[in-house]
């Protein structure tokens, strides 16, 4: 495995308990939000880094939502 994959964009499919609308996309990284049954987001789209994923990460957390999984998408 090429150990700079890191480094290069990927899509990613993460899920946040907690309500978010599509307003939200351009704060965080122009991802799609899609609301989910329960108190649950999905949020999917490019993210151009893994440096670029811990921003948004931050911006998650300076949101008060709790983070429940990561998943890159091949």
């Amino acid at each position: 495995m090429d150990e700079r994959a890191f480094d290069r964009p990927a899509t990613y499919e993460i899920r946040v308990k907690g309500k978010l609308d599509a307003r939200w996309s351009h704060w965080l990284a122009d991802l799609t939000i899609v609301p989910q049954t329960g108190s649950e987001s999905l949020l999917t789209g490019p993210v151009a880094d893994q440096a670029a994923l811990y921003g948004l990460m931050s911006r998650l957390r300076d949101l008060g939502l709790e983070l429940i999984s990561v998943n890159r998408i091949a």
